[in-house]
């Protein structure tokens, strides 16, 4: 399982986000690439701080996180809550290269955070460990390279 506690997978994920640039468009979805990279530093920053309010249920708790987590991949046209929502109350962009170094710093942060690091709960799959929440941030970021590309 990929992972960002494993400096290799953060290397080819830096590499792939080091291919970006302000042209790039993406296969699907409404973000352009500022947005992406603003986005993704967001999602990075609640095992931290909370900016989402809890809207997990028994069942993204129980069914829903481990299908994500370990079996199922993220698809494609995921609805995304206003406050995540680039183009409506989610983190503005603060510059593309501000934000790829953002997103990077992130990415290192939440992949060396110690296995018992008490990480605030997710948003929609509640308690998560330091192993989940770098599981799931790889992830994430893999889904949203791949949406632009590279």
């Amino acid at each position: 399982m990929k992972t960002l506690r494993d400096e290799r997978c953060r290397a080819e994920l830096i590499g792939r986000i080091n291919k970006l640039d302000l042209s790039t468009k993406p296969a699907w979805g409404r973000m352009n690439v500022e947005q992406m990279l603003s986005h993704l530093v967001q999602a990075d920053e609640l095992p931290f701080v909370s900016s989402v309010p809890d809207r997990s249920s028994r069942m993204s708790r129980t069914v829903i996180k481990p299908l994500v987590l370990y079996i199922l991949p993220i698809p494609k046209e995921v609805k995304t809550s206003a406050e995540m929502d680039q183009q409506q109350d989610g983190r503005k962009p603060l510059g593309f290269e501000a934000d790829k170094a953002e997103l990077i710093d992130s990415m290192e942060k939440i992949g060396t955070l110690s296995p018992g690091h008490k990480c605030l709960d997710h948003p929609f799959f509640g308690k998560m460990s330091a192993r989940q929440w770098a599981m799931m941030a790889h992830k994430h970021i893999d889904h949203h390279l791949r949406q632009f590309g590279v």
